[in-house]
């Protein structure tokens, strides 16, 4: 029998075209399940250069920000392993630089439940700062966007990477500690936390005291101040922050000092007014170490000695400054 040679052909050509789609179907579905970055292969795609540009700026106290830019990317579901490159800044300048990996685990609808730095048992948006929480969050969402990892490339971090760094010289790490926690209503209609925070300063070997921070926010409204609650380490002798007192719209930061002659209890209080916190007073009594019952003045520092000064411009050298005048 006499076999067409143009049936053949044609059968053999539906074949090769049938089997192609099929392993590119396989294929897609391969990498989409499988998909692994390497910063260092030449050969990544548009995309996947774009996920590892991708980075963003946490505060880690008054001071002190970094910079986490994705590095290298591997995912399998449910879960997606992230290596960031860590640039930590103090005082404007990058005081050090590190590497840490985190795993972005999804629900099945695709929404973030756990960021979990690699070997621990922790979740960042239960640890961290509410804005770290928030950073990781959206960075989040570019990484699983159309379950293809494509994310748009942002020239948003580079300039908050330039923003004024505040704060007076300590060495602070980037972990803090949720020390305490109060609820505020400066006037009738508005609902206010204050947080206070421990940078978990890593000088341990100098001074008796570590200097915390406070956030306060509510609704679209949200400040932080600088190092200036003192609290005390676990080898000091001496008292440090003692309580904040609300009256009104105002709140006063209590605490211990102390200097080689004196034992000092400071007031700091605040005043909010047209939905700002400004320094209202700043006073101090003076104990004798040498003779208790000695009477020394107060001194106090109103307005007119400082001039109008916002809450978060508040430094540990501005007060010693506002002191030796």
């Amino acid at each position: 029998m006499k076999i067409n040679k143009n049936l053949v052909l044609g059968a053999l050509t539906i074949l090769i075209i049938g089997c192609r789609e099929n392993t590119s179907k396989q294929d897609s579905r391969n990498l989409k399940n499988n998909h692994k970055v390497d910063s260092s292969n030449p050969s990544d795609t548009k995309e996947t250069k774009n996920i590892i540009n991708k980075s963003f700026v946490i505060s880690c106290g008054s001071g002190c920000a970094m910079t986490y830019t994705a590095e290298s990317i591997q995912s399998e579901a449910p879960t997606i392993k992230v290596k960031f490159k860590v640039e930590m800044y103090l005082n404007e300048k990058v005081s050090d630089t590190y590497y840490e990996v985190y795993i972005f685990k999804y629900d099945t609808s695709n929404n973030i439940i756990k960021i979990q730095p690699e070997g621990k048992n922790e979740n960042v948006l239960e640890n961290l700062l509410p804005d770290a929480q928030e950073s990781f969050k959206k960075f989040s969402i570019d990484l699983i966007k159309d379950k293809h990892l494509e994310i748009k490339s942002s020239d948003t971090c580079i300039e908050e990477s330039k923003i004024k760094l505040r704060y007076d010289s300590v060495r602070i790490s980037k972990k803090v500690k949720k020390i305490d926690s109060w609820n505020f209503s400066p006037t009738p209609t508005e609902r206010l936390k204050i947080v206070l925070y421990d940078p978990i300063i890593s000088n341990e070997e100098e001074g008796y005291f570590n200097y915390g921070f406070l956030v306060i926010a509510g609704g679209q409204y949200k400040v932080e101040t600088q190092n200036i609650v003192r609290l005390a380490k676990k080898n000091s002798p001496y008292s440090a922050f003692e309580k904040i007192v609300f009256k009104n719209n105002f709140f006063t930061i209590e605490q211990h000092g102390n200097n080689s002659d004196y034992s000092t209890y400071e007031y700091l209080t605040f005043k909010y007014e047209n939905k700002v916190f400004y320094l209202h007073q700043y006073s101090i009594e003076y104990t004798s170490k040498n003779n208790p019952d000695e009477n020394i003045p107060s001194k106090k520092w109103f307005k007119k000695d400082f001039g109008i000064v916002k809450l978060e411009n508040v430094s540990p050298t501005f007060l010693e400054n506002l002191q030796s005048k």
